[in-house]
């Protein structure tokens, strides 16, 4: 047995670097890709919101003039509100600046308001609006509500009103029946006692605004009592379903001059809009103050105030209190006046007029608007003598008042109406039905004579004897007709103190006998008709 053990030779074998290039062509590749990608990655910006508005980290995304630029990282809950970190595309850095805007835009659908339609099917996603300018910004404040500014080419109207007239964004606005624009946004304003109103007018539409526009609330159905009857117009379908904002203007000539700072009125309906004004077309109103010692209790919240029949403008709030010393009720009515409807020009003064008025006597004073109702209204006349314009405050004035008259009209329809009352009607409708009873059949006797009457007549004027009368008759109604015509032409050239008198007096018995003689023929026809023809 051999102890010797074989030796075993290790020998290393050489690896190819074949084997190397396929890892190192990854890894290259790898980093090719990492380098593209972040080579176009851009910058991340953070957004404030108040809610997420069902928001979707790594699945929502910011598009910006309809193309995708960026999605949602993560979203960050703070204790008031949210904060959005989204990365945005590289070619977007230039519009990050302090025109940039961003809000959220959720999927509503309702009447006459369908937005987000595209969000229906992809969930909510951020919406971007900027231009081009210098500088970067990549913190940013959320809206809440799309801006009224947009890229698209057109204006922002607006408007006040007294009332939102269940208004709501997403409604249409028409310019002769036809679909110009849409309401942008409805709130109530910083004093709380009004309404403003918002609208976008798309180009060209836009450049029939200015200063002689009216806009009014657009409802389906309007009913209104004109001197033809009741008038009743419906729109059309949407617009009964949707309602929106309808405008006209009567002056197109003019420039289309729209400011934010100057709203323009929205009126309840087409035909407060529409109706005659007085002065210049676009309003400018001031409050004044006015006070009563009677009479205010007839006067509501509203009511108009008229000069020269001119509506002028409105009251707006009625304080009244009971005195107790003179036993009578003291009101302060606090009304609104548009001041254009003193002013001829652009350059005068409402104000400046008004307070000249007042001055020659110009007064208000509390009169009946309906005297059936007892409602009143407040008109401005010129009575007594001058007084004074107070100005309180801003735009605040006082007006000098008249005492309030009570109408004697309602008293007199009750005097009638009680002698109405008073009169035995029932009496004599008994005593004339017992007449009309008594008197039935020589009433219908007399009846049938007449008819009688009448027939004979007809049979005399359509008798062949009658239609030949001589020519001497014709001739003699040619004399009268002709004296006739003499005497109104002397009647007219001669006074009545003048020698025409005698010729006149004279005239006249020409034409008495002339009368007598044409009664007999008529009597002599009347009793014989073939007399003419063949004598007596």
């Amino acid at each position: 047995m051999n102890d010797e053990i074989a030796k075993v030779k290790i020998q290393k074998k050489s690896i190819h670097f074949i084997v190397w290039l396929v890892p190192l062509i990854a890894l290259v590749i790898g980093g090719w890709m990492l380098y593209r990608y972040y080579s176009r990655l851009g910058p991340q910006i953070q957004i404030t919101f108040e809610n997420s508005g069902g928001l979707e980290p790594k699945h929502s995304y910011i598009k910006f003039r309809e193309v995708k630029v960026g999605q949602v990282e993560r979203i960050e809950i703070l204790k008031k509100g949210v904060r959005v970190y989204a990365r945005v595309n590289k070619d977007v850095l230039p519009f990050l600046n302090e025109t940039t805007k961003f809000w959220i835009v959720k999927p509503e659908i309702g009447l006459g308001k369908v937005r987000g339609l595209d969000a229906l099917m992809s969930g909510a996603y951020i919406q971007m609006s900027a231009k081009l300018g210098k500088g970067s910004k990549f913190v940013f404040k959320g809206l809440e509500e799309p801006p009224l500014i947009q890229e698209e080419k057109g204006s922002t109207v607006h408007l006040q009103a007294s009332s939102s007239f269940a208004l709501q964004a997403g409604l249409p606005v028409y310019y002769k029946q036809l679909r110009v624009g849409a309401i942008k946004k409805v709130d109530l304003a910083s004093d709380g006692q009004k309404v403003d109103i918002y609208l976008f007018i798309k180009h060209p539409y836009d450049r029939y605004v200015n200063d002689t526009s009216r806009f009014w609330n657009i409802r389906g159905l309007t009913l209104q009592l004109a001197d033809e009857g009741l008038e009743v117009r419906m729109g059309s379908l949407s617009q009964m379903l949707m309602g929106g904002v309808g405008f006209a203007t009567k002056d197109l000539g003019q420039k289309s001059h729209i400011s934010l700072k100057k709203p323009f009125i929205l009126y309840p309906s087409k035909s407060e809009a529409l109706q005659k004004k007085l002065g210049l077309p676009r309003e400018r109103f001031a409050h004044f103050l006015l006070d009563f010692d009677a009479g205010t209790g007839y006067l509501g919240i509203g009511s108009p105030v008229r000069f020269e029949g001119y509506k002028v403008g409105e009251v707006e709030d009625v304080m009244s209190f009971f005195d107790i010393e003179h036993t009578k009720i003291d009101s302060k009515v606090l009304i609104r006046l548009d001041l254009s409807a003193f002013q001829n020009s652009p350059k005068t003064l409402g104000i400046e007029i008004l307070a000249k008025a007042v001055q020659r006597g110009l007064k208000a004073k509390l009169e009946q608007a309906n005297p059936l109702t007892k409602s009143l209204f407040i008109n401005l006349v010129f009575e007594g003598k001058a007084g004074k314009l107070e100005h309180l405050s801003d735009d605040l004035y006082t007006l000098p008042t008249l005492p309030y008259q009570k109408s004697k009209l309602l008293e007199h329809l009750d005097k009638i109406l009680a002698k109405l009352e008073n009169l035995p009607i029932e009496r004599s409708l008994d005593a004339f039905s017992s007449l009309m009873e008594k008197s039935k059949e020589p009433l219908r006797q007399s009846l049938l004579a007449l008819r009688a009457t009448l027939d004979s007549v007809h049979k005399l004027l359509e008798s062949n004897e009658t239609k030949a009368l001589p020519k001497d008759l014709h001739a003699t109604l040619g004399e009268l007709r002709k004296a006739l015509q003499e005497l109104r032409l002397a009647a007219s050239g001669y006074d009545a103190n003048s020698t025409f008198k005698a010729q006149l007096s004279q005239t006249l018995q020409d034409i008495d006998r002339s009368a007598k003689s044409l009664h007999k023929v008529l009597l002599k026809l009347d009793k014989k008709p073939n007399a003419l023809i063949f004598g007596d």
